[in-house]
């Protein structure tokens, strides 16, 4: 009887295709000058203070989780996805605001991509400090810089400015 059953198994099991064990989604065509962040990065501030980045597809490839942490700060998430033709990004912000940024337009083999504020949610007022445009320059497949540039009264603060490197 066992011998039954397991043959049984084996002849189903073989009318399913085999799915690889570590596929993920395909990211969405629209992600693609994001998709080769994929992966754990360590990054330094101007101030020497050291970050860990890691970035995900999530939603069945729909969007790119951004985790950014460092120590004794809390973590942010920003989260990149398309709004019809446009890429955009969510950034879940420690200023406890939510701001939403479109990115410039954007051609293969570009060694920057920008994101400009477009809103964002729970902001009492546009002069209260927040995040308003983020830049990647992409140096390599295992290093890039984001230059992060809040607002506050209608004025551009300056620059935080984080060097990522690949972690093996």
């Amino acid at each position: 009887m066992t011998h039954v059953a397991l043959l049984l198994l084996l002849i189903v099991g073989m009318n399913f295709p085999a799915q690889p064990a570590l596929a993920g989604p395909a990211p969405d065509p629209g992600l693609a000058p994001l998709k080769f962040l994929v992966g754990k990065w360590r990054g330094t501030a101007q101030d020497g203070k050291v970050f860990r980045a890691s970035y995900r597809f999530t939603s069945g490839g729909t969007s790119l989780t951004e985790t950014l942490v460092s120590e004794k700060e809390p973590a942010m998430t920003t989260m990149y996805h398309l709004d019809g033709k446009h890429l955009m990004l969510t950034h879940y912000c420690s200023l406890n605001n939510q701001p939403r940024m479109r990115a410039g337009e954007y051609k293969d083999g570009d060694k920057t991509l920008t994101f400009s504020f477009v809103d964002a949610t729970n902001l009492a007022s546009p002069s209260d400090m927040h995040m308003h445009q983020v830049t990647f320059e992409f140096n390599d497949r295992n290093h890039f810089t984001q230059s992060w540039v809040a607002m506050k009264d209608g004025k551009e603060m300056p620059p935080h400015v984080f060097q990522f490197k690949r972690v093996k």
